[in-house]
């Protein structure tokens, strides 16, 4: 797709708010697939120039039982809804490593229920 016209989507849409969105953080997202909505929830396991119209993140979830990962570009103009829903404590900047874990394995601490404690 040509910058320009990212570019304008990104300015036109208001995607400033998709700038916070890091690995780590569990995000619900709503997008218009023809008529109908599509819903989908997952942990974003990397994002790629997040402060750039032509940015990407990566989002790994369930999907009637199997796991999936999406990839979604910052400047997508088929989002209606993107709502971070809690953020986990992470060391490494790209998540790969939860591709292999399972069950209790992985699991990751939640920020906002350590700084509650």
């Amino acid at each position: 797709m040509n910058f320009e016209v990212l570019k304008k989507i990104w300015e036109e849409k208001g995607m400033a708010d998709l700038k916070n969105i890091k690995p780590g953080q569990l995000v619900y997202i709503e997008e218009k697939i023809g008529d109908r909505l599509w819903r989908f929830k997952g942990i974003v396991i990397k994002t790629k120039k997040p402060q750039h119209a032509d940015g990407t993140f990566t989002v790994r979830g369930e999907v009637a039982g199997i796991k999936i990962e999406k990839i979604y570009p910052f400047a997508f103009p088929n989002f209606k809804k993107v709502e971070i829903l809690d953020e986990y404590k992470i060391r490494r900047a790209k998540l790969y490593y939860l591709r292999e874990k399972v069950g209790r394995q992985a699991k990751l601490r939640s920020k906002r229920l350590m700084k509650s404690k």
